[in-house]
C-alpha cells in the first residue's frame, strides 16, 4: 500500500464519469503527489469501477516507483524547459502506449518554460494526442501563456487548510461581492470595507479562503470577475502565500491590509 494521500475527490469523480481532460495544471502543496495518484488511477485496471488508486497492481506499483513506461516526468534542464524538450514530448505523445491503457506526461516546474517551448507545447494542447494526458506542475501558473492556461483544467491542491466545510454561502457571497466591487473603489474605500471582515484569526482565515475559492472559480471560468483570469491567478497565488503566513508570528492586521491592497492592484490591470 502506498503512503500517498487519497486522490482528490474532484479528480476521482472525473475518472468515474469518464470526463478526464487531456490537460491539467496542478498547483499547491500536494500538486506532485496528486499528479502521481492521478496518473496511477488513470493507468490502474480497476479505475473504471472506483476511480481510486489500488496501489496493489503491477501498474500502480510501477507508477509509485517512477518506473511505469507510460508515465513520464519531464524536468527542466538547468532550470528551464526549452523547445527541444517539448518537441520530444510531442513526438512521444504520438506513440502508442506501451501497456495499452494510455500515456501520462507530468511536466515539473512548467512555469519555467521558454516562449518557443511554450508555443511547441501549445500545439499539442490544441491538437491532443489520443489517450494522452498532460499534467503541468506549477508554482506560479500565471507565468504560463494565457493560451496554455485556457486549454487546461486548473486544480489548486493542498490549500484548503481543512476549513472548507466552514465556508458558508453568505460568506462566499460576501467574498464575491467584494471582488466584484474592487475596480470601482478607491484604495482608502477598500481598506475601510475590509474592516468588516477583519475579525479574529480564524474568521480572517475563513474569509481569505472564501476569496480564494471565488478566485479559483474565476480562473476556471466558472464565474467572471472584473480582474480577469490572469489577475485572478496572481491574486490566488498571493492569497495562498499569505494564508501560509497566518500560521506564523505575523501582524494579522498588517498582513490583511497587504492582501486587500494587492487584490485592489490586481483589479486595476
Amino acid at each position: 500500500m502506498s503512503d500517498f494521500a487519497a486522490l482528490e475527490k474532484r479528480l476521482c469523480t472525473q475518472i468515474c464519469r469518464g470526463q478526464v481532460s487531456h490537460a491539467y495544471i496542478f498547483c499547491g502543496r500536494n500538486a506532485e503527489e496528486q499528479a502521481l495518484c492521478f496518473a496511477a488511477a488513470l493507468l490502474c485496471p480497476s479505475r473504471p469501477i472506483s476511480g481510486h488508486v489500488c496501489w496493489h497492481c503491477a501498474s500502480c506499483r510501477h507508477v509509485s516507483a517512477a518506473s511505469h513506461p507510460d508515465c513520464r516526468f519531464v524536468d527542466p534542464v538547468n532550470g528551464v524547459h526549452r523547445a527541444d524538450s517539448m518537441r520530444r514530448l510531442v513526438m512521444e505523445a504520438g506513440l502508442s502506449a506501451s501497456m495499452g491503457v494510455g500515456k501520462i506526461f507530468i511536466i515539473r516546474a512548467a512555469d519555467k518554460i521558454t516562449e518557443e517551448a511554450a508555443n511547441t507545447l501549445l500545439k499539442l494542447l490544441e491538437e491532443p494526442a489520443a489517450d494522452t494526458t498532460l499534467i503541468l506542475l506549477c508554482a506560479q501558473p500565471d507565468a504560463l501563456l494565457p493560451t496554455i492556461i485556457s486549454r487546461c483544467q486548473l486544480f489548486m491542491l493542498g490549500t484548503d487548510w481543512g476549513l472548507e466545510p466552514q465556508l458558508s454561502p453568505d460568506m462566499l457571497h460576501a467574498a464575491e461581492d467584494f471582488l466584484q466591487d474592487l475596480p470601482r473603489l478607491a484604495i482608502y474605500q477598500v481598506l475601510i470595507k475590509a474592516r468588516d471582515f477583519e475579525k479574529d484569526r480564524e474568521g480572517q482565515v475563513l474569509f481569505f479562503l472564501c476569496l480564494l475559492k471565488i478566485l479559483h472559480a474565476a480562473v476556471r471560468a466558472e464565474i467572471e470577475l472584473p480582474m480577469g483570469q490572469a489577475a485572478a491567478l496572481r491574486s490566488a497565488n498571493m492569497l495562498e502565500s499569505c494564508l501560509e503566513m497566518m500560521d506564523k508570528n505575523v501582524n494579522q492586521k498588517l498582513l490583511a491590509d497587504v492582501v486587500y491592497l494587492r487584490l485592489w492592484q490586481n483589479s486595476q490591470r
